[in-house]
């Protein structure tokens, strides 16, 4: 991960969606195993680290030997912010 940004994600395991605050504005995406993301993000050794251009959330976890941790990712689909288009007449 070249330019990775921290983040402190806000995870909701039943709908298996994670908002991010980035640049002052919240973007939510969709991860395929929340509960994973969960049990990395209750154990993580450091914050979190997101890759805006992969689409990725990085998660370091405690490894006996290694001092850094081991790595998780995560890939996340960012949610469409299309707007209906329907109207409603009457």
């Amino acid at each position: 991960m070249a330019r990775s940004i921290l983040v402190l994600p806000l995870l909701d395991v039943h709908r298996a969606v994670v908002e991010l605050r980035l640049a002052g504005c919240w973007h939510s995406y969709h991860v395929a195993d929340a509960p994973a993301l969960a049990a990395a993000l209750a154990n993580a050794a450091g914050s979190p680290r997101w890759d805006p251009a992969a689409g990725q959330l990085s998660v370091r976890i405690p490894r006996a030997g290694n001092p850094a941790g081991q790595a998780l990712v995560f890939s996340l689909s960012e949610f469409s912010l299309a707007l209906p288009d329907a109207t409603l007449v009457g």
